[in-house]
């Protein structure tokens, strides 16, 4: 943990001259795991090249990983937003997923970062699990919704290559349910909805003003730089990612050389419809302007398909496209 903290601010003082960050996220992995000395060593740094803090500050975090003395140096320090990884309120679920914590310790957590002072929470939930039931789905609702997060993100489990869930996949032991995975989605949105959040992105609901502005980059095309291993980068049409293994990026910043593993240099093109392409996931669309007249074809098979509609000059998907939001954004991105 030492040489990669010692590697990871290696890595931002070279980039820190040319930055002028408008959010910060610690994400992916679990950082909330690295102890509250290395963190002070991180927040310092941090603080130092960039006096003025971002107006959004987020760290993610798993349950059972945070305590009283990390939650108030992140407040402290300008940490104002955090992500917690809580998956489900169902125990049995959780083990189900390889989770190491428990309900209790979720509202634990909850509980020792609104002490710190935090409010702007968002926490992660997850549906579509296996053997996973509408009552249990209707129960994390109900318990998530007891906490009042500021922010809610809902995934459908997703079945990636080289994991347990796949592997069972494969063996026919595992069956994904796409009906029942569809009428969680539903009450997802009518429960959210009722509660007052706002369904601004295809996975992600907001109080208002809530929304979070990190993401909201992403998907409006902004540039944005990742230091760590694996970490992705798009400045301009240059995108590269960095090693990922832990060890193999912390051994080449240490040894003086580069940690970048691959890069690409985005076509004109490429780059116009992946702005099309992720803005399209926000519920607010994307302005005609930007697709006019180069995709006026495959917006009229859109249109017909009932997959998107056009309300004040935006073009947005429909009920229905958020249901099939990867094949609506594969006409923009395939050449």
């Amino acid at each position: 943990m030492n040489d990669y903290v010692t590697a990871l601010l290696h890595e931002l003082d070279v980039a820190a001259p040319q930055l002028a960050p408008q959010s910060i996220f610690f994400g992916g992995g679990t950082p909330s795991i690295l102890p509250v000395a290395l963190w002070k060593i991180i927040l310092d740094a941090l603080a130092k090249n960039f006096p003025t803090p971002p107006r959004e500050w987020t760290v993610e975090c798993n349950p059972a990983t945070v305590d009283a003395d990390k939650a108030r140096l992140w407040i402290d320090t300008g940490v104002n937003r955090i992500s917690l990884g809580v998956q489900s309120f169902d125990d049995t679920l959780l083990q189900r997923l390889g989770r190491i914590h428990t309900v209790a310790e979720i509202e634990s957590t909850v509980g020792i970062m609104r002490a710190a002072g935090l409010d702007n929470l968002n926490l992660d939930i997850m549906f579509g699990l296996p053997g996973q039931t509408m009552e249990q789905w209707r129960d994390t609702l109900r318990r998530t919704l007891a906490l009042r997060p500021e922010h809610l993100s809902a995934y459908c489990l997703t079945l990636e290559e080289d994991t347990e869930f796949w592997r069972q996949f494969q063996r026919g032991a595992l069956r994904p349910d796409l009906d029942h995975e569809l009428a969680m989605y539903r009450l997802l949105i009518e429960t959210l909805a009722a509660a007052g959040y706002r369904h601004y992105e295809i996975s992600n609901f907001a109080k208002p003003g809530r929304e979070c502005c990190h993401n909201i980059a992403y998907w409006e095309g902004k540039d944005y730089l990742g230091l760590g291993p694996s970490a992705f980068s798009t400045v301009g049409r240059r995108r590269w990612e960095n090693i990922a293994d832990t060890i193999r990026y912390t051994a080449a910043i240490l040894e003086g050389h580069s940690p970048v593993n691959f890069e690409e240099q985005l076509t004109k093109k490429t780059k116009f419809g992946e702005r099309i392409a992720f803005g399209l996931r926000m519920l607010d669309g994307i302005p005609g302007h930007l697709v006019h007249p180069r995709w006026d074809s495959e917006i009229n098979a859109l249109l017909a398909d009932n997959l998107v509609h056009w309300c004040n000059d935006r073009l947005q998907l429909t009920p229905r496209g958020l249901l099939f939001a990867d094949e609506v954004a594969a006409e923009f991105v395939s050449y």
